[in-house]
């Protein structure tokens, strides 16, 4: 007698809520076989294909899936195609079908677009009227013009490369998206699209840059008036360009920017004022901001200070950290904001701020857990001579170490060796459970092949490295470092030079 099994049993629908968590592939692969119930059943459920690095014996297997069961188009309700690792895989993809061809698409995603697929997605979007989500990003120095993909009223959470307005947006435009990411934008565009965005509650900026350093961005009305959050990633823009953006947005809650090589943003009054002014509702601002000039050494101490008022400290309770020389200044609020650090000797902690005849009242880590201080920080780059006893530093969640020399006073590499005796340091500075990638920069050097098995000796999860050649040749004699290489190192890149 056949007795079911208890996975048999279970309802359709209860398998259906799970397929939503699978790559239609990986079900297909194992349910299409298995009998008629799934047989049906997956064909006439909501199916989520990733091809994100797929690769590409199994991207044509499931295409060909496709072809031969073309009412699958129909149930495709998620969609990511990817030129990431996967090169021309987009227009492979799209060679087979149309995209107008999965009427019932709520989310499509293309990873590393070029210019050649923005026809055949423009032309597809007016018969996506399901599509609510679209994310387009662009190859490295890549920034396609997908504009006109704003104007789509069904489309709701939107990533672009690119904006450049033109005579296609007039006055009389709404737009209906409430999430916008943009990888590449100039001040000048994104102010004026801030006149169409009345709805918009999220925006996200990677690049924002001015065309010229004497750009005039028009000072528009403040119709974005329901953004909550504004993120830019790396600003290139003049302060007064900023403002004149921040102006139009009354309701902001959350702002972040990374700026470098700009001491006009290292200026707490002026913010103090713009913020006073235009953003009455804020209460989360993050930002780091360098500059590295012919300014004093005292002007920029000066320049510091200034971010220990009461508005800062009483009022908002923004607290900020810095590392100077005389080179160069960078200020942060904590948490460090940006995904990147490099621990050098121009570090400050808080608990060295002493130093300072000025900055007695700097101390900050009676108001802020220092522990959580670099948590965003994901890539790590140390100079050596940093891995020491003494560190006040301290990063969890970092995925790719680099190890590299520092500079010297006069502009000179620092050729200070690493030894097996600092290792044991590392793990110090360094949550080292975490590593996927270690890069050895060019400028690091190492006393033997020791140091470089005894780090990645450290290393449980690492499995990807980055090396000159020139440094690793001589290091192949020594068997336990080429018997780990070869166990552990599924990626190896190694530099000609």
């Amino acid at each position: 007698m056949f007795i079911k099994s208890n996975f048999e049993s279970l309802p359709n629908e209860l398998f259906i809520e799970c397929f939503q968590y699978l790559n239609a592939s990986d079900i297909f692969r194992s349910f299409d076989q298995l009998n008629s119930r799934f047989h049906l059943l997956i064909r006439n459920c909501p199916l989520y294909v990733n091809f994100h690095e797929f690769k590409k014996l199994n991207f044509n297997e499931f295409c060909q899936v496709i072809s031969s069961n073309p009412e699958l188009k129909q149930n495709i309700i998620s969609l990511q195609l990817s030129n990431d690792k996967t090169y021309g895989q987009i227009r492979s993809f799209l060679s087979l079908f149309s995209l107008n061809e999965f009427l019932n698409l709520r989310s499509l995603s293309l990873i590393g677009i070029q210019n050649y697929c923005c026809q055949q997605l423009l032309h597809a979007l007016p018969f996506l009227s399901n599509l609510h989500q679209l994310s387009c990003t662009p190859t490295r120095g890549d920034f396609p013009d997908i504009s006109p993909a704003l104007l789509q009223s069904n489309i709701r959470i939107l990533t672009i490369p690119s904006v450049y307005l033109c005579s296609t947006f007039t006055d009389n435009i709404t737009m209906t998206i409430i999430s916008l990411t943009i990888h590449h934008c100039s001040a000048f565009d994104l102010c004026k699209l801030l006149k169409y965005t009345t709805v918009l509650k999220y925006l996200k900026i990677k690049q924002l840059y001015d065309y010229q350093s004497n750009d005039i961005v028009p000072n528009n009305t403040k119709n974005a008036c329901h953004l909550k959050q504004f993120i830019i990633k790396y600003a290139n823009v003049t302060f007064e360009s900023l403002k004149l953006i921040l102006q139009c947005l009354p309701s902001l809650e959350i702002f972040s920017i990374y700026s470098q090589d700009n001491i006009e943003m290292i200026d707490a009054n002026r913010w103090q004022n713009l913020i006073e002014i235009y953003l009455p509702v804020l209460t989360v601002f993050k930002f780091c901001f360098g500059e590295f000039s012919v300014y004093s050494y005292e002007e920029k101490l000066i320049k510091i200070t200034q971010f220990q008022s009461d508005f800062w400290h009483q009022k908002h309770q923004w607290y900020i950290d810095f590392k100077i020389d005389y080179f160069s200044l960078i200020v942060y609020t904590l948490p460090y904001v940006h995904n990147d650090y490099t621990l050098t000797t121009a570090d400050h902690a808080s608990d060295n701020s002493k130093q300072f005849d000025n900055l007695d009242e700097f101390d900050s880590s009676d108001r802020f857990d220092s522990s959580d201080r670099f948590d965003n920080v994901n890539e790590l780059s140390i100079w050596t001579r940093m891995i020491r006893s003494d560190s006040s530093f301290y990063f969890k969640n970092v995925k790719t170490l680099r190890l590299t020399s520092g500079i010297e006073g006069e502009g000179e590499t620092d050729e200070y060796e690493l030894q097996t005796y600092d290792l044991q340091f590392l793990d110090m500075i360094v949550n080292l459970s975490n590593i996927q990638h270690l890069i050895i920069a060019e400028e690091c050097y190492m006393s033997s092949s020791e140091v470089l098995l005894n780090i990645l000796e450290q290393l449980p999860v690492v499995s990807s490295l980055t090396i000159r050649r020139l440094q690793l040749i001589p290091y192949l004699d020594n068997y336990q470092l080429c018997k780990w290489l070869n166990e552990k190192i599924k990626t190896l890149d190694i530099s000609s030079r």
